[in-house]
């Protein structure tokens, strides 16, 4: 019904990975000149001999507080890999196991309502049916005009013209909107009133950099501007917050940094530079999701078997290159994720 007005092109799933240009020829010839996919009927991606079943007993404690602690856990990884859904799953688990819990997203469609079915407002708000659960959208488009328009206005009290143009043109590279969502995730942490705090998308490296300047990112656009600026009162409390949280992030005791990824080849990568460009500031990937993998008992058919066979060997190359973080397996199922119930079940399953 949503796109009614327009032609609907279909491409079946293929029993292995689109990679390569005779894979693509192939898809091509599908999709472009309505040619059938061939039927498998032999397995040829071979099964990987004795691979290592992980149980998730180490995780639980990765998503959970310790000592009277908070406990923030972050999900990155490229788009449809299922961070929200972990995020989500995340969150319900904590809450039921008694923790006073936040739910963040910075996905302005606010995709964490869908999953867990119940409406998210802008302010953390409880969500119905789940005690100890509560939840909040971050638009990434709104913080940046607040941010932009709280620094311009102070800016303006204090300066002329051209560096006013100078410190807007700055304002509005990309790394800005970012860092300015995540100023929000700053205000919620600082305030300690959560014992969990779940955010759907972590901030890069690149932000984490910025955020630890020696002074407020207001200050350093001055200074760029060619003006020297003395650090108000206020902006030293606020430069002192934001030092505590990034501390925070960086104590493993308190922060879990994970990357969601499904067993193909461009989500691993994707997870592993971003990883490292985490670890340049000093923060080191503690969990990994390999998400949407095929039950064993389902790989029944050539078919299955081969996404199966070929998922495996991309679960050996995950726990190579994150050898020093808990994988945790999360299989597919067979029905969309959705509503509290169904989030429990899974929660409870994999952690």
């Amino acid at each position: 019904n949503i796109f009614k007005k327009l032609p609907i092109d279909t491409m079946e799933l293929f029993d292995s990975e689109l990679k390569g240009v005779d894979r693509f020829r192939i898809s091509a010839s599908i999709l472009f000149e309505g040619k059938k996919a061939q039927k498998t009927s032999k397995v040829e991606y071979k099964n990987i001999d004795e691979i290592s079943i992980q149980k998730n007993e180490d995780a639980k404690e990765l998503i959970l507080p310790r000592k009277n602690s908070i406990r923030n856990v972050f999900f990155s990884g490229k788009g449809g890999v299922g961070k929200t859904v972990m995020a989500c799953i995340t969150a319900v688990k904590s809450a039921n196991e008694g923790f006073k819990t936040l739910l963040l997203t910075t996905d302005p469609a606010a995709h964490i309502g869908k999953v867990l079915d119940k409406p998210i407002e802008d302010n953390p708000a409880p969500i119905d049916g789940c005690p100890n659960l509560y939840a909040a959208k971050i638009d990434p488009k709104v913080a940046f005009e607040e941010y932009k328009e709280m620094v311009l206005k102070d800016a303006k009290s204090k300066f002329s013209g051209p560096t006013i143009a100078t410190m807007e043109e700055e304002l509005n590279s990309p790394c800005t909107e970012e860092m300015a969502a995540f100023q929000k995730f700053i205000s919620y942490a600082s305030e300690e009133e959560y014992d969990v705090i779940v955010f759907d998308t972590a901030p890069t490296g690149h932000t984490l950099r910025l955020l630890e300047l020696p002074m407020d990112w207001s200050k350093q656009i001055q200074m760029k501007a060619g003006v020297t600026a003395q650090i108000s009162e206020e902006d030293k409390k606020q430069k002192e917050k934001f030092d505590r949280v990034i501390a925070t992030m960086k104590d493993k005791e308190k922060t879990t940094f994970s990357f969601v990824m499904y067993p193909e080849k461009t989500p691993i990568i994707e997870a592993y530079r971003a990883s490292e460009e985490l670890r340049t500031v000093g923060i080191e990937t503690q969990m990994v999701i390999a998400n949407l993998i095929i039950p064993e008992e389902q790989a029944t058919t050539p078919f299955f078997r081969n996404r199966r066979n070929m998922q495996e060997k991309y679960l050996e190359e995950i726990k190579s290159d994150f050898e020093s973080s808990e994988v945790v397996r999360v299989p597919m199922y067979d029905k969309e994720i959705k509503g509290i119930d169904m989030l429990t079940k899974i929660g409870n399953s994999i952690f």
